[in-house]
């Protein structure tokens, strides 16, 4: 068995928990429509509006770029008014694009390596040091032990700027404090899980 590359898919994983949106909603074809409608549903709640507002809101986005693209000379007069036909006649699913998909992506990542960083931080390692030190198989666990710290405060900090983040979310309005407390629930538990695993996949 040789160790392969580090993986890390459980904190990007737990990067929708904190994108303002919630969910991708990407419409790539795949999807059925029962599937798409559970989606905006689980992201209107999210939000805390309704799935009617949500898709109000998404078809007044995606109707004002189509006029910043026209107003811009990007597309032409008629190519803006077929677009903004399609997104008056679609569904809050079909409005939703890729690079709104990228962005949920990015906010993953932003929260990989800010889970990361604090642990690394808390356990005076450089992120290099911990990846290295990640990619030979230790645990999280195993390193704050070896380091003389508690896990307890391993999982503070690689709490600490998620929870900084969902406190401003709530004090600004843009969650509710119950929408932020189970949100923080669930990234606690995730983290419980993450340092206790192993970072390297095995394959034969």
């Amino acid at each position: 068995m040789n160790p392969n590359r580090l993986t890390i898919t459980s904190v990007v994983a737990a990067g929708a928990l904190l994108a303002s949106g919630g969910a991708a909603l990407a419409d790539d074809g795949k999807d059925t429509t029962a599937r798409c409608d559970a989606r905006l549903a689980k992201l209107a709640e999210k939000k805390g509006v309704s799935v009617e507002q949500l898709t109000t809101d998404l078809k007044a986005k995606a109707t004002a770029k189509i006029d910043a693209a026209e107003k811009a000379g990007k597309i032409a007069a008629e190519q803006a008014a077929a677009k903004r036909a399609a997104v008056a006649q679609g569904t809050g699913c079909t409005v939703v694009g890729k690079k709104q998909s990228k962005g949920l992506g990015a906010k993953a990542k932003g929260l990989r390596l800010g889970m990361l960083a604090g642990a690394a931080d808390y356990l005076g390692l450089s992120r290099a040091e911990l990846k290295a030190e990640l990619k030979q198989g230790t645990t999280l666990a195993g390193l704050a032990a070896a380091k003389g710290k508690t896990v307890d405060g391993l999982k503070s900090a690689m709490l600490a700027k998620a929870t900084d983040r969902l406190a401003k979310a709530a004090a600004q309005g843009r969650i509710t404090a119950e929408q932020s407390a189970k949100r923080l629930a669930r990234l606690t538990a995730l983290v419980d899980k993450i340092v206790t695993q192993s970072f390297v996949k095995q394959r034969a």
